[in-house]
């Protein structure tokens, strides 16, 4: 038996190898170019050419300059290949300024520690995962229950609930990573993360979760599974029409969105048809319909001390329950690498529960709770200020004053703390407080988000500088499986439970919502909000999208593979299928790098 499905991964992997070297060969053959350099005006031709053949008006391409008339780029232009120079730190700190972060880590590597930069090196790779770490968790501890309560109080149903509230919970770091990005003007570095995301969980995860559990047809609603499938491929097409388009107009980024609601569309009219039909059997079979609607109370509220719910034994296990502060609480029972995680994280998480007011969900109101919620004005709008104008505004004058502003922020704080005291009692907080302190939390782990974003963006763009690479394989790799690694623990913990129909499902839905949330959320920003309505460029014929375009064809390929394979074994695809999801990433890292090393030139014909 074993022999035989090796020789069938084998053969499996064969074909496929085929396949995609017939799919690549045909890229590079209709994208290929003559001669070994492409200039501005070799360009610009193609790009307007396109725009008139796709129906997208009269308005002229982009002219593709260079870095440094780009913007947000300017910074990196100047400060090209810094740590190279004779005097790097000066150098840095002449040309490599940035405003975004409240770090300046190419300073730390070009002066701090100048003498010793391997050791430097070493400390920021450590705080860049430790970074991706923060981002993970504050969207699960502290942006996730917001919603969660937000989903309740409008009486979703789990399935609706999971493509709107929760899917913006869980890709809350690729959204905040992308805005934070774009608002450095670096595209690449977007598209890298999440495509680079969307190819690690369609190959790497989805591969794990078919080898580690038996994927069948009793397992996988095919509904869904054909309707998150086709809704992803749609939405990858569009983003490579728009890209190949060369301008980016607000119109344009306003439809991803569009996207995401007719999905959402999709699946209540489905679910809908499905009740109507289930209910239409069940009635000419004469049996009685159990309905979905909670006849007991509403879950938004805190569950009330005075009133037990669990008899016995089980009562104090509920009240211990409610006493973990996620975050906080030692986790026992968890494996060492958790037990890791929350140490090293313990001093954050501390500031993060005394920043974002804790929300009264699922019953879980404490003594802690109350003066978590007591003692965050203060810290509130430190992290507010920070968030809007980083250290220095701290030191902003208050007009006709000699005080700082930060006086001003600590009476407030102090004041909204007497009230918080009086107001909220030792109980479960009034209704009205609970939706305020919800709202506070939810714009709390905003801020938290964006800041912890904007770190990992510098931070990322500061190793590019260092190293000369380019900013799209970084996105591609480190930021793609940091962001990723959640969904890869998630999915198979859920398979390995005896869901692997949900872990399969997670694996298309995820990353669709996260593409089309990132994407739509930071462009409608960068191009309605910071360029006042004006047209995004994108020089796609550029040497630094290659790995974005790279990425399109693996991304592409994996999707349209797995549209044929899973019908084609009636949704009861072979472990060995795993196998090949996983060589396809492989494969794909591999030309990444050998681009990157310029060995597989693919610059002359993507």
């Amino acid at each position: 038996m074993k022999m035989r499905q090796r020789r069938q991964s084998v053969r499996i992997i064969s074909i496929v190898s085929a396949l995609l070297f017939i799919f690549l060969y045909t890229g590079f053959k209709n994208g290929g170019r003559d001669g070994l350099s492409l200039s501005n005006s070799d360009i610009q031709p193609e790009l307007a050419t396109t725009r008139k053949l796709l129906g997208f008006g009269h308005s002229s391409a982009p002219i593709c300059q260079s870095d440094s008339d780009n913007g947000g780029d300017q910074d990196n232009a100047n400060c090209s290949h810094p740590l190279h120079k004779n005097n790097s730190c000066q150098f840095v700190k002449d040309n490599c300024g940035d405003d975004v972060a409240l770090f300046d880590y190419l300073a730390f590597v070009a002066c701090s520690l100048h003498h010793v930069k391997p050791i430097a090196y070493i400390i920021l790779a450590l705080w860049l995962v430790y970074l991706i770490s923060l981002l993970a968790t504050t969207a699960d501890y502290f942006f996730v229950p917001p919603l969660n309560l937000l989903s309740d109080k409008l009486k979703l149903s789990p399935s609706i609930a999971g493509i709107t509230l929760l899917a913006i919970g869980n890709g809350a770091p690729d959204v905040f990573t992308a805005f934070s990005a774009l608002k450095n003007g670096d595209l690449p570095l977007v598209l890298g993360a999440l495509i680079g995301a969307s190819i690690f969980i369609s190959t790497v995860v989805l591969g794990s979760v078919i080898l580690i559990t038996k994927v069948t047809s009793d397992t996988i609603d095919k509904i869904d599974f054909t309707r998150d499938v086709v809704a992803y491929i749609v939405v990858v097409a569009t983003v490579i029409l728009v890209a190949f388009d060369g301008l980016v107009e607000l119109y344009e980024a306003i439809f991803f969105p569009i996207i995401y609601i007719v999905y959402i569309a999709a699946a209540i009219i489905i679910g809908y048809l499905r009740t109507a039909w289930k209910k239409h059997k069940e009635s000419k079979n004469g049996t009685s319909i159990q309905t979905d609607i909670d006849k007991g109370d509403s879950a938004i509220e805190c569950a009330d001390e005075s009133r037990p719910l669990i008899e016995g034994t089980e009562v104090k296990e509920k009240e211990k329950e409610r006493l973990e502060l996620e975050g906080l609480t030692f986790p026992r029972g968890r494996n060492i690498a958790v037990k890791i995680q929350w140490f090293l994280e313990l001093p954050f998480s501390l500031l993060r529960w005394i920043s974002i007011p804790p929300c009264c969900h699922d019953g879980k109101w404490s003594e802690w709770h109350r003066w978590f919620a007591v003692s965050s004005p203060i810290p509130m709008i430190v992290i507010l200020a920070i968030t809007a104008g980083g250290w220095s505004a701290f030191t902003y004058p208050i007009e006709s004053t000699k005080f700082p502003l930060i006086v001003i922020f600590f009476i407030i704080g102090i004041i909204l703390s007497i009230v918080l005291y009086f107001v909220i009692g030792k109980t479960k907080p009034h209704w009205i407080v609970q939706s305020l302190l919800g709202l506070a939390g939810f714009i709390m782990s905003i801020a938290w988000l964006n800041i912890e974003a904007n770190e990992v963006v510098s931070l990322l763009e500061a190793f590019g500088l260092a190293f000369s690479i380019d900013t799209a394989i970084l996105g591609l790799t480190v930021l793609a499986i940091g962001n990723s690694v959640g969904d890869w623990v998630a999915d198979t913990a859920v398979a390995r439970a005896g869901e692997p129909g949900m872990g399969v499902a997670s694996c298309f839905g995820s990353p669709l919502l996260n593409d089309v949330l990132g994407l739509s959320v930071a462009l409608i920003a960068k191009i309605g909000i910071y360029d006042k309505g004006k047209s995004f460029p994108i020089c796609i014929q550029s040497r630094e999208y290659v790995k974005v375009k790279l990425s399109w064809i693996f991304l592409s390929f994996s999707l349209i593979l797995s549209a044929l394979v899973f019908p084609l074994f009636k949704f009861s695809p072979p472990r060995a299928y795993g196998l090949v999801l996983i060589y396809i990433y492989i494969v794909f890292m591999l030309f990444s790098v050998l681009d990157e090393l310029d060995i597989l030139k693919f610059y002359y014909y993507l």
